[in-house]
């Protein structure tokens, strides 16, 4: 890429981000809820890792909980990266703002992968003692998947206008 093709990418970038009167505080309060719900999960996988580890003899939730407690670490660690960005670079000038919501995109997203996979561990592992293995394996398949399928079905019965 050029650098006069990336310079019209990035003023077509600000443009739209003006249009939409997207702002710094809009970002970093998205990502204080994300950072809040992984890292709760985390801490209460962190407690359930300390309290209740030696009494569980079998791999599989021994595994299933390393997992989880792996994946929202990640999350929660991800989660953290806009607000660090944003006071390592502050004060920041109009194209380090654009920077910064663009990597601030990016890192929501990358933070939302490892989310929905510890989310997934710890419905399994939670359901793993009560109704086995290939139950708790379907419903917590069914869980991760269901919001996946609302977002694909959400244009159905919009008016031509808003699709």
């Amino acid at each position: 890429m050029t650098d006069a093709s990336s310079g019209d990418l990035a003023e077509g970038m600000l443009l739209k981000i003006r249009e939409h009167d997207v702002r710094i505080g809009d970002i970093l309060a998205e990502v204080r809820h994300f950072t809040a719900v992984s890292g709760i999960l985390f801490g209460f996988l962190l407690t359930v890792s300390i309290a209740y580890t030696a009494q569980v003899p079998w791999i599989v939730p021994r595994v299933f909980l390393l997992l989880a407690l792996v994946c929202t670490g990640s999350a929660t660690l991800i989660f953290i990266l806009p607000p660090l960005y944003h006071h390592l670079r502050f004060p920041m000038d109009e194209k380090q703002t654009l920077q910064f919501l663009w990597r601030s995109h990016k890192f929501i997203l990358w933070g939302i992968v490892p989310l929905y996979a510890g989310v997934y561990f710890s419905v399994f592992l939670a359901l793993y003692n009560v109704i086995g293995a290939s139950a708790a394996a379907v419903i917590a398949t069914a869980m991760v998947i269901i919001p996946f399928v609302a977002y694909e079905l959400r244009k159905i019965g919009d008016p031509k206008e808003l699709r």
